[in-house]
């Protein structure tokens, strides 16, 4: 290994492996290292082991190079001890982080592993790679074999189960322990040589005994839920346990499938069993706990604080949310609450006391995100994430087994005698990376820390009372198998004390009375009916004061609107997705608001059992409700605001790649929602429209605008009639033909708009299609079907499953009675779910994770659509302006005026413009002039000149800059001449037998040049120069060149061109000057200029100057097609650019047998 100590791949095969190797590092153990990463609050980087970060430590290269299969070639160090981890990569990608940090903790102990040095390989067996497909337990075999051949001695892992797993390894006799497999009850049928860290959840079931000893609870009743396999196992492991223990169970009741709408359910078995106990041992989901204290609660039986609840509670306690029965920190929990919750215990599994365990999640989760195991690091949800305790789980693993490892060692034992090693786990007590002890019994089942939570006095709590640790349990090295229970004494009993395991004279009241038995009965029955009367009194009375509570009203100065101008509220993104929706800030958090106009609001008694309807539904696919504001002639609807919008914002952006799994998440989502809605005292929803299905930031689908009919009837329509239309979109037939239909519509039309929204999702082109009808004819025709033939949306080009275009048909069914309900369209809809998970968290995930790689994509698209764009206007840019210029002014510097001391300028005009300007519309002006400059552009483009401007019929082109060159006036003088030749051939349009004339004046001398302004700058020319060119055009003659004596002076050193003498002549401004025609070009002396440049061309014929036409023209077909500057930079079109004296030209075939050869000349 390399002396930086770094973390790098060994091997990487196709199946996904990767052997990782960590340098030993002689330190204490890693918790002094992470005590210093968080008393110094500094990252993974800057904490130094020996001159190295400890992220070096734990950190590779992701790109590792692929091998061969045949891990039996692999060199290994002897002092190397290799461990296999298999695990769902997908599945546990916060959890991952755990191993590379655990293998770390044992490199970095002397203590662990004296010598020798630990090391890991990897497999993903959440999916199988081609050209193998395989389903899990076949992969894990297979990985486990080549793991094993690499010489792997134990393996960690896998998920969920591990029954195969757990089997091969024990045929192998190599240790397998499992941080997160759940199987049945007890181990020992898995192998001698397997462990779990992971506690079962039968395992519960001491703690449970124990507080009921430690209370003398001796006889108690037992209530579990059906459709939790882990309560079955917590109640048989109770009843077991409780039967040597000396303990009674009273009753037992089991229930199935529980809802809200079910409580009946529970009051039944609290009417069979109030009278066979005291004390319940409830088993079973929240919701369900919640419901059966309410039910106890109402029937009177906590008043007193004569019964008491045992709850088991498998999520871990979270001291961050101190609420009582509820989550959700929006809703106040009420006194009644309050007061049958303090007669109710929780077992919880404790919250980690480690106080270094937060950091140790942050390196958890940064190390998941690193190689091998490389998971995508998104920051708005990956930093958001939280770790699971299954990560706490597989850190003790790794360090369990390396105690027993070095064990082994000390006493010369082979670490890959898994059988032998297990007896030294099996049982022990072990400190866990959570902060406290845990046993792990003679099975290899850890058996977990649990605390019993209660209800406590919190002056910090609006209520005044918050749910709060109360009690622990302690592992005891004497011989009794139960913890002991510690603490208790906090409870706020009703009572004032624990309640009784049974009264006084027992459950069946026989005690020796001395009173008149008939007497006594007859004062009983007297005193049970005050007492009925009385307890349906208080119910009466306390319902109505519960529905006088304003626990729903919303004071309108709690509510800060924010409007579009508030950046700091709310982003742009947001602002365009929920533009139509008012949006608040109300406690600290984001609401929607919906205004109701109402002539007069008068919140009767029903409007109050609404608001409390409203209040008691609470799911996670619907929108939760916050409140009710009530003003002078206004009703705010305030409700939990959804970031990204409706389902029908999502759908309509197609930017938004919506794979099958998002698709079977929305309807998923939909249909749950739905569910709920239906099994609720609504009973229907009544307007269900994809404008109504909202989408949270965690991508969950939340039905919304429910409920409330009696507050909402008689509301001012503001809606226009295309909206109203739009609107009935979703309608169902039979409820279209009614002309006031019910507010809460009906079951059965929503299933029919479930079905409309349905086919909105799966075609993505709205609720119709792509149909050319109205809204108002599509509703005409649903309502009244022509000719007997139904209307629905077409199914033809829908690319669905056939099950699933027969649930769209059965939900149009036109008879309500023919559609399937909900949970029938769940069932029917089953394959559409299919690869997702049940757990919700790891469904959003996913979700999550494809919203971000779409978004990557999307990104990509646009930086290359950017890039485009910028090389259009680059282009542009270049053509109004000098490429040099043009750079400086793209780099924001400004562009300085710059002398030239020799060029040559340019100037031509059109004879007789003015009247041709005249006689002709201006269309044709400038189609003209258009035709004209085209040609003089396609012309200037073979030489290296530079077009200033043109203004009107003027036209000027200077030679010499911006790069300067010393044939400025040689450029200049042949352009002229091809010019000249060529625009008497251009034929205008709507006058073919008109020919065009023009003048041209050249000067050479003195310029400066620059930019001029900065919106539309220009490049332009000063000085005499210009002055003096523009005078020798305009005293020119029709056709004619017209030169200055300075030009004609560098013409002549060039040599090569024809010349008339002008004369002395008088020029405006200037005085006399003496000027020259220029008249043509010498070919022969061309020629002889190249074969003295490149005599190595050798072609000597003359008959390839020789081309038909003028003699001025012959110059101009060879230098169409190449050009050469010596001594300067090349100009637009040349083939070559160099530096210094001029040493080739340049040869380029005649274009077809009517043209001469094109060569570029050099200098003389």
């Amino acid at each position: 290994m390399e002396t930086d100590k770094k973390c790098e791949t060994v091997n990487q095969t196709d199946d996904g492996f990767e052997a990782k190797d960590f340098e030993v590092i002689h330190l204490d153990n890693i918790y002094s290292v992470t005590i210093n990463l968080i008393k110094d609050k500094v990252s993974l980087h800057d904490v130094q082991v020996e001159g190295v970060s400890l992220f070096d430590i734990v950190k590779s290269d992701c790109g590792s190079a692929r091998i061969c299969n045949d891990f039996k070639t692999n060199s290994l160090d002897p002092n190397t001890i290799t461990i296999g981890f298999l695990s769902a990569y997908k599945w546990s990608q916060t959890v991952l982080g755990a191993l590379p940090l655990a293998v770390a903790a044992v490199n970095l102990d002397p203590n662990l592993l004296p010598g020798l040095k630990l090391r890991f390989v990897t497999a993903d067996i959440g999916r199988a790679r081609p050209p193998l497909p395989m389903d899990k337990d076949s992969l894990s075999l297979r990985v486990m074999t080549q793991m094993r051949d690499m010489g792997v001695v134990a393996f960690f892992g896998p998920d969920d189960t591990c029954h195969t797993e757990a089997k091969l390894a024990a045929a192998w006799n190599l240790p397998l322990i499992s941080h997160k497999c759940a199987g049945a009850q007890g181990t020992g049928g898995l192998g001698a040589t397997f462990a779990r860290t992971l506690p079962p959840a039968h395992k519960v079931s001491k703690s449970v005994v124990s507080l009921l000893k430690a209370y003398g609870w001796n006889k108690f009743a037992i209530i579990a839920g059906d459709e939790m396999t882990a309560a079955k196992q917590q109640m048989d492991a109770i009843k077991k346990l409780s039967l040597s223990n000396g303990l009674v169970v009273t009753a037992e009741h089991r229930f199935a499938d529980y809802i809200p709408r079910h409580i009946s359910r529970l009051e039944n078995i609290v009417d069979q069993t109030y009278d066979k106990t005291r004390v319940y041992v409830f088993l079973g989901e929240h919701i369900a706990l919640v419901d059966f204290v309410n039910v106890l609660h109402r029937r009177g039986l906590l008043a007193n604080g004569e019964y008491a609840v045992v709850a088991v509670d498998d999520e871990i306690y979270d001291p961050n949310d101190a609420a009582i029965t509820h989550a959700d920190h929006l809703i106040q929990n009420s006194s009644s609450d309050v007061l049958a919750f303090r007669q109710v215990l929780k077992l919880t599994p404790s919250h980690p006391t480690n106080p270094q365990y937060p950091m140790l999640c942050q390196m958890i989760r940064k190390l998941s995100a690193t190689p091998p195991f490389c998971v995508p690091n998104y920051h708005r949800i990956f930093e958001d994430t939280s770790v699971p305790i299954e990560a706490a789980h597989l850190y003790d693993a790794v360090t369990l087994w390396a105690h027993a490892a070095t064990a082994a060692t000390n006493h010369g034992l082979s670490l890959t005698d898994g059988a032998t090693l297990m007896k030294l786990l099996r049982p022990t007590t072990y400190r866990s990376i959570q902060g406290f002890d845990v046993n792990m019994d003679n099975a290899g089942d850890a058996e977990g820390n649990f605390s019993v939570i209660g209800v406590v006095k919190d002056p910090n709590s609006p209520s005044g009372w918050s749910a709060q640790p109360v009690a622990a349990f302690r592992i005891t090295n004497s011989s009794d198998p139960l913890p002991e229970f510690v603490g208790g004494s906090q409870i706020a009993w009703i009572g004032g004390k624990p309640p009784r395991a049974e009264p006084a004279c027992g459950f069946d009241g026989k005690c020796t009375l001395p009173h008149d038995p008939v007497v006594l009965s007859a004062a009983a029955a007297v005193a049970a009916a005050l007492i009925l009367a009385a307890a349906l009194f208080v119910r009466h009375c306390r319902y109505e004061q519960i529905l006088d509570s304003v626990l729903w009203r919303i004071e309108a100065k709690e509510l800060t609107f924010i409007t579009t101008c508030n950046k700091d509220s709310i982003t742009q993104e947001v602002e365009k997705k929920r533009a139509h929706t008012t949006i608040a800030s109300y406690r600290g958090n984001i609401v929607a608001v919906k205004r109701l106009k109402k002539k007069n609001i008068d919140v009767t008694r029903a409007v109050k059992k609404e608001l409390k309807q409203m209040r008691e539904l609470r799911h996670e696919n619907l929108t939760p409700f916050v409140g009710v504001c009530v003003e002078t002639g206004v009703a705010c609807v305030v409700t939990a605001y959804c970031s990204r919008g409706s389902l029908a914002t999502v759908l309509a952006d197609r930017d938004l790649h919506l794979d099958d799994m998002f698709v079977a998440s929305l309807v998923a989502d939909l249909l749950r929602g739905l569910t709920y809605l239906h099994d609720s005292a609504l009973i229907s929803h009544g307007n269900l429209t994809s404008n109504n299905c909202l989408v949270d930031r965690r991508w969950v689908l939340q039905i919304t605008d429910y409920g409330l009919h009696t507050l909402k009837s008689g509301c001012i329509d503001t809606e226009d009639a295309l909206m109203m239309e739009k609107r009935m979109l979703w309608r169902a037939p039979e409820l279209l033909r009614e002309p006031n239909p019910p507010p809460r519509g009906s079951q059965k039309g929503d299933v029919y708009s479930f079905g409309i929204i349905l086919y909105e999702i799966l075609g993505r082109n709205g609720p119709w299609g792509d149909t050319n009808l109205t809204n108002a004819e599509i509703i005409g025709r649903v309502r009244q079907p022509i000719g007997g033939v139904l209307f629905r949306p077409p199914l033809g080009g829908l690319a669905a499953r056939p099950s699933v275009l027969a649930v769209l048909k059965a939900c149009w069914s036109e008879r309500p009675d023919r559609r399937p309900d909900v949970r029938l369209v769940r069932l029917r809809l089953k394959d559409m779910h299919a690869g997702m998970k049940t757990n919700i968290f790891d469904n959003m995930l996913a979700m999550m994770e494809k919203y971000a790689s779409n978004l990557e994509g999307l990104v990509a698209a646009r930086t290359e659509e950017l890039l485009l764009e910028k090389k259009r206007t680059d282009d542009l840019l270049n053509r109004m302006l000098p490429r040099t210029v043009a750079e400086a002014l793209k780099r924001g510097e400004p562009v300085q005026a710059e002398n030239y001391a020799s060029v040559t300028v340019y100037f031509s005009d059109i004879v007789g413009f003015t009247k041709l300007a005249a006689t002709n519309t201006p269309m044709q002006v400038v189609e003209i002039l258009n035709d004209l400059y085209t040609c003089c552009d396609e012309i200037i483009s073979l030489y290296n000149v530079y077009k200033v401007e043109t203004i009107g019929d003027a036209y000027m082109v200077v030679g010499g800059l911006p790069d300067r060159i010393s044939r400025h006036a040689a450029e200049v003088a042949s352009l002229a001449l091809h010019i000249l030749d060529a625009v008497p051939k251009i034929k205008m349009r709507h006058m073919p037998a008109t020919r065009l004339h023009i003048r041209i004046g050249i000067h050479s001398g003195q310029v400066v040049a620059g930019v001029v302004g900065t919106k539309m700058p220009r490049y332009c020319l000063f000085g005499d120069t210009v002055n003096t060119a523009a005078r020798m055009e305009s005293s020119g003659e029709p056709q004619k060149i017209h030169i200055s004596h300075d030009t004609y002076k560098l013409l002549k050193k060039h040599g090569g061109y024809h010349f008339k003498d002008r004369g002395i002549i008088t020029i405006k401004g200037k005085g006399d000057m003496k000027t020259w025609w220029l008249i043509g070009e010498d070919h022969e002396r061309r020629r002889k200029s190249l074969f003295r440049c490149a005599p190595d061309i050798g072609f000597n014929d003359r008959d390839m100057f020789n081309v038909s036409g003028s003699t001025s023209r012959s110059i101009f077909d060879i230098r169409d097609r190449a050009r050469l500057s010596c001594g300067g930079s090349m100009g637009p079109g040349s083939a070559l650019s160099s530096p210094g004296p001029p040493a080739c030209a340049c040869f380029v075939p005649p274009r077809d047998h009517h043209s001469a050869p094109a060569v570029s000349f050099c200098e003389d």
